[in-house]
């Protein structure tokens, strides 16, 4: 056979050549290829569907910030159940959502939408009105109106939100810019406390349009999860219990615009103020103390009643174990400052009296839980003041009156306002200072020397006239060690 192969014809004879010389180069120059099995195709949609069911069973998106007068709900809305036909999705309205949403979906797309109204309604149980009633799943995505989902990050939020399941995860919308904040709020001081972080790592609240994914078990451990202004009152309640928001470097695309107008814009700003001060009422934050060191304030003023009760024997908000209400505090200072000048203007022989001296001594101002400022002066010094002798509302609105039962005086910051400060005369005799008939529970008499001469003190922010021995004084007044005992047990030297 060979012999006629080797007499065939040149051609056949060229490609039995190559032939082995192809097989020698296969066999020995590329040993590192391999054949193998032919996998089998998987279809994308199949896997698409498999994540979107998958999500459906974890995820309940809710949507809780929009107007009811001009919204981009029902777009949102059909962004994610178009993404997502078997998500469940509820909308809270505050009230009967008019003019109704109009939804371009078929009403199998719908199936899975809730449109809940948190009104009240005598005809309601109260599960129509917990949102959370008609929650099953592991987590609910706030997302704020006029938003569009995006796969990638949706996904991306769920796998965040697993992997820290003590943490809340944000994203932003479009094109806003996210400020992460920290929180603090001083329920002693009636006051809340907000700083930047300029990390971004975990925050106590965010600032900026964004969505937020979180566990539906945190939900059920907090009071009011949905109150307005949402989310603010959200981050308020979940900072104190310790629960971070992480924000994530994604984001989801921004829908249609809303509130064009001005009237619009004002109509929202308005209702969103009216939110956070019926918000503020009844959790008693009197001042905002913002990033800027700006304090913005929400208690009361001049022209509004103060913010505690009349007292007896105890105020309310020692019992509350709280400290003044800041604002009550900051109007006593402006009060106290006044009546200072205007009798060191009229020549009277004045000083710092008992709790408002031992304020300059501890701190150079009020006590945090006073509910008046004191002022001692010599009984023969009252006709050179004459607001103290006519009496009435001076040319700045501070209210002059003589107490009905005893003879001492009491200004007032306004009409209005009966936070106060008062004025206790005291009258000579025998090197003593006696009270000039007139009683207070921790007031007595005390040796004239104390006042020769009038030593000067740090007070409400000016140098004020003070007892030249401020110690032993407040020792005579309030017991031995009275500053040390003060510092130690507070408000309880005054009301045991």
């Amino acid at each position: 056979m060979l012999h006629r192969l080797l007499r065939g014809r040149l051609t056949f004879k060229v490609y039995i050549i190559l032939g082995i010389i192809a097989i020698i180069v296969c066999g020995y120059l590329i040993p590192q290829y391999k054949i193998y099995p032919i996998a089998p195709v998987t279809s994308p949609s199949l896997a698409h569907s498999h994540s979107t069911r998958h999500l459906s069973k974890l995820v309940t998106v809710i949507f809780r910030q929009f107007e009811d007068f001009e919204n981009d709900i029902a777009e949102s809305v059909q962004s994610f159940v178009s993404a997502y036909p078997n998500i469940p999705v509820l909308v809270l309205c505050e009230r009967r959502q008019y003019p109704p949403f109009q939804f371009s979906a078929t009403n199998i797309t719908l199936r899975n939408v809730k449109i809940i109204t948190l009104e009240f309604k005598l005809d309601t149980i109260p599960n129509d009105l917990d949102p959370l009633s008609y929650v099953s799943t592991d987590y609910v995505l706030f997302v704020p109106d006029a938003s569009r989902v995006s796969r990638r990050v949706f996904q991306l939020m769920a796998v965040s939100a697993t992997t820290y399941p003590t943490q809340a995860i944000a994203v932003g919308v479009g094109n806003s810019r996210l400020v992460c904040q920290q929180l603090k709020w001083a329920y002693m001081d009636w006051t809340l406390h907000y700083s930047k972080d300029s990390s971004k790592k975990l925050c106590d609240a965010i600032q900026g349009q964004h969505a937020l994914m979180i566990k539906t078990s945190m939900l059920r451990s907090l009071p009011k999860p949905f109150a307005l202004p949402f989310p603010e009152s959200l981050y308020l309640q979940t900072a104190i219990r310790n629960i971070k928001v992480q924000i994530l470097d994604s984001k989801f695309a921004i829908g249609r615009s809303v509130l064009k107008t001005t009237v619009s814009k004002q109509k929202a700003s308005k209702r969103q103020r009216d939110y956070r001060l019926a918000l503020y009422k009844e959790l008693g934050v009197k001042a905002v103390m913002k990033e800027d060191g700006r304090v913005q304030w929400f208690g009361c003023k001049r022209e509004s009643q103060r913010c505690f009760p009349p007292v007896q024997r105890t105020p309310s908000y020692v019992l509350a174990g709280r400290n003044t209400p800041p604002c009550c505090l900051r109007n006593i200072r402006r009060t106290v400052t006044h009546v200072l000048r205007a009798l060191l203007q009229a020549g009277a022989r004045c000083w710092l009296e008992t709790t408002s001296l031992l304020g300059a001594v501890m701190r150079g101002d009020l006590l945090p839980w006073v509910e008046y400022a004191e002022i001692g002066i010599h009984a023969g010094d009252l006709t050179r003041v004459s607001w103290l002798q006519r009496g009435g509302a001076d040319n700045d609105g501070f209210v002059w009156e003589r107490a009905t039962k005893g003879h001492y005086y009491r200004v007032a910051y306004s009409a209005t306002n009966r936070v106060y400060v008062l004025i206790l005369p005291f009258t000579s005799r025998n090197g003593t200072m006696w009270p000039a008939d007139w009683v207070l529970a921790h007031q007595r008499e005390f040796p004239e020397r104390h006042l020769h001469p009038l030593a000067q003190i740090q007070f409400v922010g000016r140098h004020s006239p003070a007892p030249n021995d401020a110690r032993a004084f407040l020792d005579l007044k309030l017991g031995p060690n009275a500053v040390e005992k003060c510092d130690r047990i507070g408000p309880k030297l005054l009301y045991p």
